[in-house]
């Protein structure tokens, strides 16, 4: 990410190309613009946010335009960029520039969510609020005088890269009671990864006693079998080549007998465990084949549509005997069930969300699927071998590309997390995490289903 900031002598412009904006007026008159460096992310995290709106300052400013950057974590100690232009200065000069390179102060999380955070000049004062949502600000300014102007305060809304890259997620927790996994992820997502707060959704009951009725009192969906459909078919048809789909699906699992003669070489099919009604008192089955069948036909060539979850059977979801593209990251294998052994988390969205984070703050770039995939199984034994899991959660088997079914006698299990594509579909050596496709054949999904660790290595006995 490159941040460049410069003068500008008319309201609109035409091109950008390279560090050179050229502006031109409504009567056809152009004027180059020379833009200096003022911020450089060499990596690949998206850490800069970038809001823009229409600021007033009494006389000296009327509907200018108004540009807020925030490169890395808003904390104490950070930088801010703020880039405005005045009408007329009150030295009578017209349409100058005047660009603040700022320290963010009072850091504060306000009880609703929302981030507020200050920074100054010495003479002009700014505050600022980012809304819970992420996608938009509201900025304060003040004089030395105090003095405020009666238009104020300014509403900005994210115009940056998150426009561009076209990422949405859903977010789906039921039945496994209420740990804050989803939200890891969704901050993952939003402040690590590049996507825009209002393109995440959750679904998920806030208030989920062991007995009785579940709410939803925060303004969210329920996470009822119809809810899930009409959204995971929106998320995939509202897709085109280039974009990013992402869904994390916090919920049990279950095996049922291959009625329907679908092809399932175990004889057994998968599903989700969702709601069945809006408090969800009754529960239901999302079928692993209407899933492949929603996948197929709705996903476009060239989307990143990638799945994540932590639920027992979460491998088979993917529907395996058949070419569906995607990828699934799964916590264990289909044979297993997954365990919320981290101090009331599930290991597998911890160590994913932990692997992200850290390569955020170490400035090491977005990792590709193969190295989020090690990286996250290294957490969690880590974590294994300093006895930080419940002893129900028995780590890997002993030959992880072989896993041992789960214990039902003793309600233990193995956990070996899975990833699950189809090799024509992309390379998970190449292709970085929920970051669109770089190969121009990505997308479809062809050949042999790959599963690792099963299919990682060409010869298991050298292990």
């Amino acid at each position: 990410m490159h941040v460049y900031v410069g003068k500008f002598d008319w309201y609109e412009y035409a091109k950008n190309e390279c560090i050179t904006l050229t502006m031109m007026n409504p009567h056809g008159q152009q004027s180059p613009a020379k833009l200096s460096l003022q911020y450089s992310d060499a990596t690949r995290i998206p850490s800069t946010s970038v809001f823009t709106g229409k600021l007033d300052w009494f006389e000296h400013s009327r509907n200018e335009m108004v540009t807020l950057i925030i490169p890395g974590d808003v904390a104490n100690g950070k930088p801010v960029v703020l880039s405005r232009q005045w009408t007329r200065t009150s030295a009578g000069i017209d349409k100058e520039n005047a660009i603040v390179n700022g320290t963010m102060e009072s850091i504060r999380t306000t009880s609703d969510g929302n981030l507020t955070a200050k920074f100054d000049t010495g003479f002009y004062k700014y505050d600022f609020t980012i809304l819970g949502s992420g996608d938009k600000v509201v900025l304060g300014m003040t004089s030395l005088s105090v003095s405020i102007d009666p238009r104020a305060p300014y509403h900005l809304d994210q115009t940056d890269f998150r426009d561009l890259h076209k990422k949405k997620a859903l977010i789906v927790r039921y039945g496994t009671g209420t740990d804050n996994g989803i939200f890891k992820t969704r901050d993952m997502l939003v402040n690590h990864l590049g996507f825009s707060g209002r393109d995440v959704e959750l679904s998920y009951f806030d208030i989920d006693p062991t007995d009785g009725p579940n709410e939803c009192t925060l303004g969210q969906d329920p996470p009822t079998i119809a809810n899930f459909k009409s959204k995971f078919t929106y998320l995939c048809t509202s897709a085109v080549a280039g974009d990013v789909r992402f869904l994390y699906v916090d919920a049990h699992g279950m095996t049922y007998p291959d009625e329907d003669g679908s092809g399932e070489q175990d004889g057994n099919d998968e599903g989700w465990i969702l709601a069945e009604n809006t408090d969800g008192t009754s529960k239901a089955v999302l079928k692993d084949d209407w899933l492949a069948d929603a996948i197929r036909k709705n996903l476009k060539k060239g989307v990143n549509l990638t799945i994540v979850t932590s639920s027992c059977m979460g491998g088979g979801m993917l529907d395996t005997h058949k070419a569906t593209p995607g990828i699934l990251l799964a916590g264990c294998h289909e044979t297993q069930f997954n365990v919320k052994a981290l101090k009331g988390m599930d290991p597998w969205i911890v160590a994913i969300t932990t692997v992200i984070k850290n390569n955020y703050k170490k400035m090491r770039g977005v990792p590709t699927y193969t190295t989020l995939y090690n990286d996250a199984k290294n957490f969690i034994r880590a974590q294994l071998a300093a006895g930080q899991l419940n002893p129900r959660y028995q780590g890997p088997s002993p030959k992880e590309y072989n896993p041992l079914p789960r214990h039902q006698e003793d309600n233990t299990s193995h956990q070996d997390p899975q990833l699950i594509f189809y090799k024509d579909y992309f390379d998970p050596g190449e292709e970085r995490f929920l970051v669109p496709f770089q190969a121009p054949s990505g997308g479809e999904a062809g050949g042999k289903v790959t599963r690792y660790p099963e299919d990682e290595y060409p010869r298991h006995d050298e292990l």
